[in-house]
């Protein structure tokens, strides 16, 4: 549905540092994929219908953000009504799944109601960001992390969307980001369709 990047089916993953703009670039795409205009990717499907959930940030910071990039890019409120829902998890949370010493489990309800959501939505591509805080599960442990991921992809199978995780890297001191620098173990790399990573652009020499 959007470049080579995001697929109906699967899950994608895009992997940046801290400061980078993974939420803002997110947001510019969800705006290109909803309005139908050329911005960012190379190919975009039309008539894309986006959800961002932003688990970290208030609302009205989305809310800076989005009209921010609809301005810089040209983009009116009609191009993207009834097309782009943006949620925040200040104002509701997403666990999909919990780790006690006996393991991690899915947790069973929240998937339900987000497919429900998706379906009442007439969701087409799902943004998660941060994806560390849409569970309750070690981050480092790629059996965990492995469970969730798949269910994403069950889910986003099930509803035939596309979904984007975003993810940070780990401290990697000065070096040039890649997916292997990913947080965590590999297994949500591992288990992704489709990784990228995001990085500051270098200086011209």
């Amino acid at each position: 549905v959007y470049g080579r990047h995001l697929i109906r089916g699967h899950v994608s993953v895009t992997v940046a540092p801290g400061g980078v703009g993974k939420s803002s670039n997110g947001i510019v795409e969800a705006i290109e994929k909803s309005s139908g205009r050329r911005l960012l990717a190379d190919w975009c499907a039309p008539d894309l219908r986006v959800w961002v959930w932003n688990l970290e940030d208030p609302r009205e910071e989305l809310e800076r953000r989005l009209i921010a990039a609809m301005l810089h890019h040209d983009v009116a409120p009609n191009e993207i009504e009834g097309r782009l829902f943006v949620d925040s998890g200040q104002e509701r949370g997403l666990c999909l799944a919990t780790q006690t010493r006996d393991g991690a489990s899915i947790n069973r309800r929240e998937i339900d109601e987000l497919g429900q959501e998706i379906a009442r939505r007439k969701i087409d591509v799902l943004i998660v960001d941060p994806f560390v805080s849409a569970h309750r599960v070690n981050e480092n442990d790629n059996g965990a992390v492995d469970l969730v991921a798949k269910e994403l992809a069950r889910l986003a199978d099930r509803y035939n969307i596309a979904i984007e995780l975003v993810h940070h890297t780990r401290k990697i001191n000065g070096d040039e980001p890649t997916t292997e620098h990913s947080r965590g173990g590999s297994a949500l790399v591992f288990a992704s369709r489709s990784a990228r990573v995001l990085t500051k652009m270098t200086a011209v020499q």
